[in-house]
């Protein structure tokens, strides 16, 4: 009895020790299992220690021969039928030894473990002392719905344990499962998968190293490396579950989604497929790599089939580039193209603040449009640009991708500029367009019937000549540095040159003049920083429906009634 009892321990420790080698597993999972495993082994003993010996018996069979010289061996053959407690084997023919109380099973062996076990193979070495079954060849095991062939299983029926040390393939469902080494444990309903773990289904592929599938409840445990891959994009990951039934997926342990033109990683992610919805927590960073767009923050939504994405807890995005443009607001959404699966824009809402090289800004909600690369600003917003401020209700901005084309500022629109030793040059208007030229601006364009300018004229060695303050319908201005080098007016014309003295402090600025240069981000760290005295209280939203501001043409005026040009003093 002992030596049985030890022959079968000797085996099962063997296939363990197999496992885990091959497995390579590491630190805690290691111990954990080694653990479990020599409880299981210890109680499996105990139990059958404990459990009284019970005969194995012959109920059926066509012809026996015995022969005693083989060991008392009794051979059947012809519809065997053979009972050990509750649990029957059938067979074409085998070999009974009735000292050992075991036997060997021949050709269609079936065995019936329980209401819903069956196994099958050609061959069977039974030991009815240790109630451990070995099967070879053909071998097939089911359990309700699921189905497990290999070429070598073995089944301890103590502990409802069957294991195979290499290569299986499982079939449940639409679902395929293959894997080097494997065990079920059939009282649960769970499956262990070692090695070369796969998963094929319809709906999706799964790659890993190790496996733990319970049918009971449908869900799958994995750790390592694991790759699931389904029609919308790949899930890579070291840890986590399956909910097979809601095709719902966690990883942790910095995943990685992606599909042909976006990524996201983080140090977590729950993803249901059914719905198309992913949610990434704490340092998540998405990437549209066809428009090189970064999107980051501590938490992320991603809606695939509404087709957008949303970042908040510290979000900002990169459009990476040899100058990079960086965004930041309480939340960042980004819409993207289903079909094409690119980013079509991102906004900006609350608090919003950007940097890049040549222009800084804030607002309330920011939206930047991929495909012409043009940003609107709404509510409150101010943009600098080298060294001037423009501000107005509105703010749209043109980029050629490296730097500003023009600048749109519709409502209250006031561009201001720092003079070179005190005071401010200043130019306002109900809306003013304003065009660049490596970085500065070159050309406005100011309208609506109201158009002033307050400007510091000097001579070359900085000397004041005089504040210049001139009004009319409408300006066309030409720019050189930071300086005006032509002024048109149209309609309603006015212009008076002050010396210093006669202008008193209040004076020297247009009405609603505001300078906000303490609001300024200084560097891509900068955005983060808050101006809650200039935060507004109201938002806009920035509807699906809106369209991108067309590039403005150039005004075409009629003859005015007086035309006026300066030239910058010499």
């Amino acid at each position: 009895m002992q030596i049985s009892l030890f022959l079968s321990a000797f085996r099962t420790i063997i296939l363990i020790l197999r496992v885990i080698l091959k497995m390579k597993l590491k630190r805690f999972f290691i111990a954990t299992l080694f653990l479990l495993l020599a409880q299981m082994l210890v109680a499996r003993q105990q139990d059958t220690v404990q459990r009284k010996k019970t005969k194995v018996h012959i109920e059926n069979y066509d012809k026996m021969t015995y022969s005693k010289s083989m060991g008392d061996m009794q051979r059947l053959i012809g519809n065997v039928r053979i009972r050990h407690d509750s649990t029957f084997f059938f067979c074409d023919s085998a070999y009974f030894f009735e000292k050992t109380n075991s036997f060997n099973a021949y050709q269609n062996v079936h065995i019936v473990v329980n209401d819903s076990v069956e196994i099958f193979s050609d061959l069977l070495h039974y030991d009815g002392n240790t109630r451990f079954a070995e099967f070879y060849y053909n071998v097939r095991l089911m359990d309700d719905s699921t189905t497990l062939y290999t070429e070598y299983l073995t089944y301890d029926r103590n502990m409802h344990l069957a294991a195979y040390p290499n290569n299986a393939t499982t079939m449940r469902g639409n679902k395929t499962l293959t894997s080097r080494i494997g065990i079920y444990r059939d009282r649960i309903k769970e499956f262990s998968f070692f090695e070369k773990v796969e998963v094929l289904s319809p709906k999706y592929q799964m790659y890993t190293d190790t496996l733990f599938y319970n049918t009971q409840i449908e869900k799958m445990w994995f750790d390592g490396p694991t790759t699931i891959i389904n029609k919308e994009n790949i899930l890579e990951g070291k840890h986590g579950y399956y909910l097979v039934e809601e095709d719902f997926v966690f990883l942790d342990q910095r995943p990685f989604m992606h599909n042909e033109t976006q990524q996201m990683r983080s140090d977590s992610i729950l993803y249901d497929r059914n719905l198309g919805v992913a949610k990434a927590y704490s340092q998540v960073d998405m990437i549209d790599t066809s428009y090189k767009v970064v999107m980051r923050g501590h938490y992320m939504e991603m809606w695939e089939n509404r087709g957008f994405s949303f970042a908040t807890d510290s979000a900002y995005a990169v459009y990476y580039d040899k100058d990079s443009l960086f965004i930041h607001g309480d939340t960042l959404f980004m819409h993207f193209d289903k079909e094409k699966e690119e980013a079509e824009k991102l906004i900006a809402r609350r608090n919003v603040r950007f940097y890049k090289s040549d222009m800084q800004g804030k607002c309330d909600t920011l939206t930047y449009l991929m495909a012409d690369s043009t940003i609107r600003m709404r509510v409150n917003p101010i943009l600098w640009a080298e060294d001037s401020q423009l501000s107005g209700t509105d703010i749209d901005i043109k980029t050629n991708g490296k730097s500003i084309d023009w600048v749109l500022q519709r409502g209250n629109a006031f561009i201001i500029a720092q003079d070179t030793i005190e005071g401010f040059n200043q130019i306002k208007g109900q809306d003013i367009t304003s065009r660049f030229r490596d970085g500065n601006i070159h050309r406005v364009n100011v309208d609506g019937e109201a158009a002033e300018t307050l400007y510091w004229i000097r001579e070359d060695d900085g000397a004041l000549i005089g504040i210049d303050i001139s009004k009319s319908a409408s300006m066309i201005i030409e720019m050189k540095g930071n300086s005006i080098s032509i002024i048109k007016g149209y309609k309603d014309i006015s212009e008076t040159m002050y010396p210093e003295s006669d202008l008193k402090e209040n004076e020297r600025k247009l009405q609603g003049f505001q300078w906000h240069d303490e609001a300024r981000p200084k560097d891509k760290d900068d955005i983060f920083r808050r101006i809650e005295a200039e935060m507004p209280q109201a938002t806009v939203e920035a509807e699906p429906s809106e369209t991108p501001t067309e590039k403005p043409d150039e005004r075409q005026y009629e003859q005015p009634k007086r035309h006026r040009e300066r030239k910058k003093l010499e």
